[in-house]
């Protein structure tokens, strides 16, 4: 059940901003069709499906950070420590989807050696965005801090999380200190069991500060929701935007978006840096583990976009980038064939 009525909900369901269902008709026989279709990762020189691997963070740095330091810790997990303020997207930490995809490479940090954190934000209900025994991690080390969650999804995180809930639908706002976390509209669906496909909705963040601003959009495929972000917000300092599990497109275009994409949408939202994320943590779909940050790299160059592309552990500030990725070969790009089927 709801917790409360939502423009967003029409017919049974929450929606996409345009009215679009994702996945739409990609229903069982088309699972079936890429199950039964997948691939293994290209044999390629130049994509050698490598993990994203992960450095030691400064643990200096995450006690007495700058006034806007961004760390990526794999996959969608970011710590965004804005102005005093602590704040931890989609925390993941080892397996997931009960125990059954692992992950490809240890995490830089236990959910025990984070700083304090101000506030829990998830995204959407998906297994590798809302993982439950990540979440009751942290929440026994910050008991006060709220758990962020899109609109339906607060009852779940009461029952599971425990301690403080806040549903956001889009567009609404909280202070966190000095800093004001907005939901945002994304492209994408929602299901954690067998009858509650779409009963919660899926956003992203929007976190400012007196020192800067970033977001983090979610799961998205590209869509008309970003110029509707960007008519409604400044431009951001750096965005956190997805790169990987693309492959293949005809199933996965219209719920993640490509390297391309990311670029495109960083564009549109007047991002001054592209901070890459989703990718080389959890084995998902089927383009190689080191194609996306590639391909991202090669996609930005050719528009003349700033990107930071980090290893898991490492941090953006204003003063400068620690733990930057560089291709092994020191080649940025050789798009995967097989990605476009």
């Amino acid at each position: 059940m709801r917790s409360h009525p939502s423009p967003w909900y029409r017919d049974g369901r929450f929606r996409n901003l345009d009215g679009l269902d994702v996945p739409g008709d990609m229903g069982p026989g088309a699972v079936l069709k890429w199950k039964l279709s997948r691939r293994a990762p290209a044999e390629d020189p130049l994509a050698r499906d490598v993990p994203a691997l992960p450095i030691t963070p400064d643990a200096a740095a995450l006690a007495a950070p700058p006034p806007f330091q961004i760390t990526w810790l794999g996959h969608a997990t970011l710590l965004w420590q804005v102005d005093g303020v602590n704040l931890v997207t989609d925390p993941t930490f080892g397996r997931i989807g009960h125990g059954t995809t692992p992950r490809l490479a240890p995490p830089p940090l236990a959910p025990d050696a984070l700083p304090p954190l101000d506030a829990l934000l998830v995204t959407h209900d998906h297994y590798d965005h809302c993982d439950l025994p990540s979440l009751r991690a942290l929440r026994g080390r910050n008991p006060q801090a709220p758990l962020i969650v899109p609109e339906g999804l607060g009852p779940w995180g009461r029952r599971n999380v425990g301690g403080p809930v806040v549903e956001l639908p889009w567009y609404e706002a909280l202070a966190v200190g000095p800093v004001r976390v907005t939901a945002l509209p994304a492209q994408h669906w929602s299901i954690r069991g067998p009858l509650d496909r779409h009963q919660s909705h899926w956003v992203g963040y929007h976190v400012a500060g007196p020192s800067g601003s970033t977001l983090f959009s979610g799961d998205t495929g590209f869509g008309p929701h970003f110029a509707h972000i960007a008519e409604r917000l400044p431009p951001v300092d750096v965005a956190c935007l997805p790169v990987g599990a693309y492959a293949p497109r005809w199933f996965m275009q219209r719920q993640h978006m490509g390297p391309q994409e990311a670029v495109d949408a960083a564009r549109i939202l007047g991002a001054r840096v592209l901070l890459p994320v989703h990718w080389g943590t959890y084995r998902l779909t089927d383009e190689p583990l080191d194609e996306p940050p590639r391909l991202t790299l090669a996609a930005a160059a050719e528009v003349g976009l700033d990107v930071c592309p980090l290893h898991p552990g490492g941090r953006y500030t204003r003063a400068g980038r620690h733990g930057l990725w560089q291709p092994p070969d020191g080649v940025t790009a050789r798009p995967d064939p097989a990605s476009n089927r």
